[in-house]
């Protein structure tokens, strides 16, 4: 794979190298290596490619590759430094060594379980916070908006009711935050992209796997995990939904970047609108799939809350041991998201979570409308 992709790169390189610029109407390369059913690629990149091809006039186009099937998961960063994607999705708890900062951000998944108050802050404070921005341009990506999912949950092929059923049990995490939780009650930590928790549950090399609960229909994973321990472990924003090659940032026009962002503002709510919906048709179809929510027990319950309230405290002496971030900085990063999250929620309160055009209204107006688009990214 490693020769593969060193000579896609390098091809890749050459071809962003050689394009003509958007006003030529060049095709351009857009990754996301979730699956074509996946509410990030159907809102995010299919629809959203559309939507940009419309409003430049097929100026800016992309060609959406979906699955991995261009750049792995795992090879995100590489393959959108180097050219080979000029835009990708890539989740930051996957390379923790090289998105540190941002990784201390996401480790505060449990500090609200709404998809649109995590995924506003999250934004903004990827686009405002010097050290953020900072940390992605060391890795070569201009940063072009967040996302998050519904909470997060276990989806199990055995059923996880006291702490006792936890023990030794193999779980798909996504993070360090989830690895913590999941050593800590004593089952094995297996960090491996989302994809491919069906075939790790199939197989059995996983008894569980953490991801929202409309997965299990939008992903078929019900056919596999039976049993789901109602027990909400946060949601999951890290990293950029939108991460842009720096070249081909920089060959937009400020017009052409206002309209992409006009357009990731309302796809950014289209997809959370989609993870709602189909919420709430899993939990109504979760029983003719012979899918079981578990109420965990007591002593579960116990153990997990006291996880949450140590980790919490703890968080800014974690990021220094496990992520190499100084205490300084992991304390103010912390800060800033607890504060943009008590101001999105205002900003959120009373609104229907279905009404896409206020929703769209309301995260432009707060996040993308301030954005110099003559500027962002072009330095």
């Amino acid at each position: 794979m490693k020769t593969r992709l060193a000579s896609l790169l390098v091809l890749g390189a050459a071809a962003l190298a050689t394009a003509a610029p958007p006003a030529r109407a060049a095709e351009f390369m857009a990754n996301n290596f979730l699956d074509q059913n996946h509410p990030f690629s159907v809102h995010n990149y299919t629809e959203w490619a559309e939507n940009v091809k419309k409003a430049t006039n097929g100026a800016v186009t992309f060609k959406v590759f979906l699955g991995g099937s261009l750049v792995p998961a795992r090879s995100t960063i590489q393959g959108v430094r180097d050219g080979l994607a000029h835009v990708a999705y890539h989740a930051g708890t996957y390379t923790p060594s090289e998105l540190p900062l941002n990784n201390v951000v996401a480790d505060l998944a449990l500090v609200t379980s709404d998809i649109y108050v995590s995924m506003a802050a999250s934004t903004e404070q990827a686009f405002v916070n010097p050290k953020l921005q900072g940390e992605y341009r060391k890795v070569g990506l201009v940063y072009g908006g967040g996302y998050s999912t519904s909470p997060y949950l276990l989806l199990c092929n055995k059923k996880i009711e006291t702490l006792a059923d936890v023990k030794g049990k193999r779980m798909r995490m996504p993070g360090s935050l989830w690895d913590r939780w999941a050593v800590a009650l004593g089952a094995i930590s297996v960090n491996v992209p989302s994809s491919e928790i069906y075939t790790g549950i199939e197989r059995g090399t996983l008894d569980c796997g953490a991801n929202p609960l409309e997965s299990l229909q939008s992903r078929s994973y019900w056919d596999v995990a039976k049993f789901v321990p109602d027990l909400p472990l946060g949601v999951y924003y890290s990293g950029p939904m939108w991460a842009y090659n720096p070249q081909f940032w920089k060959s937009l026009t400020p017009e052409q970047r206002r309209t992409i962002f006009d357009i990731t503002a309302r796809a950014m709510v289209r997809s959370s609108i989609a993870y709602i919906n189909n919420t709430r048709a899993t939990e109504k179809a979760m029983v003719a799939k012979n899918v079981q929510l578990v109420k965990p027990a007591a002593d579960l319950k116990a153990a997990s809350d006291a996880f949450i309230q140590k980790d919490s405290a703890e968080l800014a002496k974690v990021a220094q041991e496990k992520l190499k971030v100084a205490p300084a900085d992991a304390e103010e990063l912390i800060a800033e998201y607890k504060s943009l999250v008590a101001k999105w929620e205002k900003l959120f309160a009373g609104v229907d979570p279905l009404d896409e055009e206020k929703l769209t209204q309301i995260i432009k107006a707060g996040i993308f409308d301030k954005l110099d688009t003559k500027t962002y990214g072009a330095n």
